[in-house]
């Protein structure tokens, strides 16, 4: 069945149609051949070209053998135990990462200022409360704005509508009762972990630090929830996003290459995560 973000679900795997991939979170070991067939042959009816799968540590050499690579690991992502995220490419322009010299160097950038960052409050003028389904019409206009092209179709009222009915809480700030910037937790309570996203600030509210507070304030919400496990996927040209999550203390743990379309079209992404909890291999 298809619904609003583009997504089928197929058997064991999800087909993600707006992004051209398929991904897979949990799977039989001993089928593992016949599962990425059956991918494959779900990749040539909806021209997908990028397969994913949150392989567990001791598959990783199966995986490769079939002719994934692994590019990254979120930490604790199965309720405490990593997932390792491993990926096919099935078109030489997919698996080319465009523009990895600046990507380096936004990440070393970034990685220079780890865990520099600290508590920090929001600028004078500004409040911090959690979005409501009210708000879904005015957190579309803001995702609108800032993102030409995103991943989901967070431009949507309905879809925004939608992620915060299933599992997916907002925090927004505030200025003179407009909404200038606004995150995410996107938490899948079977895995027991959370991913911080749709981070997008107003051009008119840029560079003064909103997102920081934010990212405290949803760490401290998933913490009352039970939720020790998190992860953010930032865009490798965003030395903004990459500085806050390093700032945060966010360990990096890899990179998808061209792994959704976001902004410009498709485009890498770096994995930070956060574990509140012990987590093991």
């Amino acid at each position: 069945m298809l619904d609003v973000s583009g997504m089928i679900a197929a058997g064991d795997f999800v087909i993600d149609d707006r992004n051209k991939r398929i991904k897979i979170h949990q799977y039989d070991a001993e089928e593992m051949e016949s599962l990425h067939e059956s991918m494959l042959k779900a990749a040539q009816q909806s021209e997908a070209s990028k397969l994913i799968v949150y392989a567990k540590k001791c598959d990783i050499p199966a995986w490769e053998r079939i002719g994934y690579r692994l590019e990254g690991t979120i930490d604790g992502f199965f309720r405490g135990e990593h997932a390792h995220m491993m990926a096919c490419f099935l078109t030489a322009e997919r698996a080319e990462s465009k523009n990895r010299q600046q990507a380096e160097e936004i990440l070393q950038l970034s990685l220079s200022k780890a865990g520099s960052g600290g508590p920090k409050p929001l600028p004078e003028g500004y409040t911090l409360r959690a979005a409501a389904e009210a708000d879904a019409p005015e957190l579309a206009r803001l995702y609108k704005t800032v993102f030409p092209t995103y991943p989901t179709p967070m431009d949507d009222p309905a879809y925004v509508r939608k992620t915060m009915q299933e599992s997916t809480y907002y925090l927004v700030a505030e200025r003179e009762g407009k909404i200038a910037c606004a995150a995410s937790a996107e938490v899948t309570e079977r895995f027991g972990s959370a991913e911080l996203t749709d981070c997008a600030t107003h051009p008119d509210h840029a560079g003064i630090g909103l997102l920081q507070p934010i990212f405290s304030a949803l760490e401290t919400k998933m913490e009352e929830m039970g939720i020790y496990y998190l992860y953010t996927l930032t865009r490798a040209l965003s030395a903004g996003m990459n500085i806050t999550a390093a700032k945060h203390g966010y360990q990096y743990r890899g990179r998808l290459v061209n792994n959704c379309t976001i902004y410009s079209g498709y485009e890498d992404m770096n994995i930070w995560v956060k574990s509140l909890r012990p987590t093991r291999e």
